[in-house]
């Protein structure tokens, strides 16, 4: 291996961990209601199609969190899927299994139906930006949802 072909590996690795670090911080916040800092992980002119459900931009995605139902939820994500890796671009499937309970009301632990898991992707597109990776689309495809889906 060349030095220009291990500088670019260690990049595109470089790279690809700060967008599995963006994803996990996403999951982070949207699970403990900072949305806000989950907000400030997308650009601007953002597009967050929450399966069928369609953000665009900050203002639409603060309305959409506000009109979300209070819930305890849990976003476990895997299968980390990069393409198109670009020095300012880059693309991904992101798999989560996603739980979602009633909010404690004690701090305690939730009881929620077993069938309530869900596995969805995450079809996302990543910017570039002064201010580090961002996601610039980002589309959740459900694959697998309980008989009652919310």
């Amino acid at each position: 291996m060349t030095s220009t072909e291990e500088s670019t590996n260690i990049e595109e690795m470089t790279t690809e961990w700060e967008l599995t670090r963006l994803n996990n911080d996403f999951v982070y916040y949207i699970d403990n209601g900072d949305f806000e800092s989950m907000i400030a992980l997308f650009t601007p002119e953002a597009v967050f199609d929450r399966a069928g459900t369609v953000h665009r931009g900050h203002d639409e995605l603060r309305q959409g969190m506000r009109e979300r139902p209070k819930v305890t939820a849990r976003h476990l994500l895997t299968n980390f899927h990069f393409s198109n890796v670009a020095k300012d671009s880059a693309e991904a499937v992101v798999t989560a299994m996603v739980y979602h309970g009633p909010v404690s009301e004690d701090g305690g632990p939730v009881v929620y139906a077993t069938d309530n898991g869900r596995v969805i992707e995450f079809h996302d597109k990543y910017t570039k930006t002064p201010d580090g990776w961002r996601i610039s689309a980002r589309t959740a495809r459900p694959i697998f949802t309980p008989k009652i889906w919310p």
